[in-house]
């Protein structure tokens, strides 16, 4: 009995003992105060690297009606009971899509040209320099894609002179809902990264040679 009794005696002396070293871990990190740290601060922020470019609004019924004509190769047989159309029609929308696919083109080279024109001629330096160049880049580029949506406006009415006004509300019903998976599906676009100065610098470095160290 006074084993047992000295057994629970040392157990609970062992326990008391500890309890002075165990940390307060809550109490040591003071999380209230840590919070405030971090809204307070305003160090530098890491711009994030983008991989590619998505589709922008002007581009997607271009993207739309590009994957409409490959439907059209893969399969015609379903994309004609997709749409509610003949054989004949389905040939004429495959035709139309593809002129216009071969007609147009990204012009990258005019947007590069104008990031490097403004890039070599600037009177900046460092970021400033660069954020110049992705504007000039940007300018360009936005030029080539209102041209491009207004050219395949065009080509939308085309297709649908093709066809009888059930078939052109079964194809628009078609369009917009294509248009919406496009839109959120992240497909990549052309072009070069110039989303912010980081991605921006790299393109600049890649294509422009000229008064590089400037």
């Amino acid at each position: 009995m006074k084993l047992f009794i000295l057994s629970i005696v040392l157990i609970a002396g062992g326990v008391f003992a500890q309890e002075p070293l165990q940390p307060n871990i809550l109490g040591e990190l003071n999380l209230s105060s840590r919070v405030e740290e971090v809204k307070e601060y305003h160090g530098e922020v890491r711009d994030l690297k983008i991989l590619a470019p998505t589709l922008a609004p002007e581009e997607i019924d271009r993207a739309v009606l590009n994957k409409l004509m490959q439907e059209i190769a893969d399969n015609p047989k379903i994309t004609e009971e997709r749409l509610g159309v003949s054989s004949e029609q389905i040939d004429d929308i495959f035709i139309t899509i593809s002129n216009a696919k071969s007609f147009i083109n990204n012009n990258e080279m005019a947007n590069v040209r104008a990031m490097c024109n403004a890039w070599n001629s600037s009177n900046f330096r460092d970021d400033k320099r660069t954020q110049e160049a992705i504007d000039a880049y940007k300018t360009r580029d936005q030029f080539t894609k209102n041209f491009i949506a207004k050219y395949y406006r065009l080509v939308l009415f085309d297709i649908e002179s093709l066809l009888h006004p059930s078939e052109q509300e079964k194809f628009n019903a078609y369009m917009n809902d294509r248009r919406r998976r496009m839109a959120t599906s992240g497909t990549r676009s052309w072009g070069s990264v110039v989303e912010n100065i980081k991605s921006g610098r790299d393109a600049v470095n890649f294509h422009c040679r000229v008064n590089r160290d400037k």
